[in-house]
């Protein structure tokens, strides 16, 4: 069976990745009324109760169905609230490629959930999932994501031009990070870049929640 098929759950020391359900409808409904805007494109934008239903229950999980993506909620391992989201998307199993992509509340930036969540996921892609590389992009002015990223063991690689259009109808340029299976140290935690720490995870926790020993 394909990692993609799997009840995805990473735990780490402060985060836990995790699909979504109907338990998480009052937090995302509260990311709505805030104007938060740090939910991927393909998330309910509108207060409506039977689609957001629909999407925790469905939607959100198609494209890991299809195995194609997956789309997880970060929270507390402790109390279980709510920090964010992660996922893999345009995975190419022919090549074993995926690029990576996240968004943190507001509330939860700076504390590391999120390169403790992105290191997380990408050792399950690179060793669970059978991926080979994983790519991160970034906008060069979004200097707290680039840092998410080399904190968490990615790669610098270079600037794509142009590469991505934003509101203002500008293309904008964006930093290209990638993360590749035999970066991975013996425990599964990426080595970083010269000069850059690494997030502290747990010993590696399988899809199902089962803990490797």
């Amino acid at each position: 069976m394909s990692a993609f098929e799997e009840n995805v759950r990473l735990a780490g020391e402060g985060v836990v990745l995790r699909r979504f359900g109907l338990d998480d409808a009052a937090a995302l409904i509260e990311v709505l009324r805030a104007g938060e805007d740090f939910l991927p494109p393909n998330f309910p934008t509108a207060l409506e109760a039977e689609p957001i239903a629909w999407f925790l229950t469905e939607g959100v999980h198609s494209v890991q169905r299809l195995g194609l993506g997956v789309h997880l909620a970060v929270t507390d391992r402790g109390t279980d609230a709510f920090l964010g989201t992660i996922g893999l998307f345009r995975v190419d199993h022919a090549q074993g490629t995926c690029e990576v992509g996240y968004g943190m509340r507001p509330g939860a930036r700076g504390r590391g959930h999120a390169t403790e969540a992105l290191a997380l996921l990408s050792r399950w892609a690179l060793r669970d999932a059978g991926l080979h590389r994983v790519e991160l992009r970034a906008l060069v002015t979004n200097r707290a994501s680039i840092r998410v990223a080399e904190k968490a063991g990615y790669r610098r690689e270079g600037v794509a031009r142009g590469a991505e259009r934003g509101p203002d109808g500008r293309n904008h340029d964006m930093v290209v990070f990638g993360l590749i299976a035999p970066d991975l140290g013996p425990d599964g935690v990426p080595g970083p870049p010269s000069g850059a720490g690494s997030a502290k995870l747990d010993p590696p926790v399988g899809a199902n929640g089962g803990r490797r020993e």
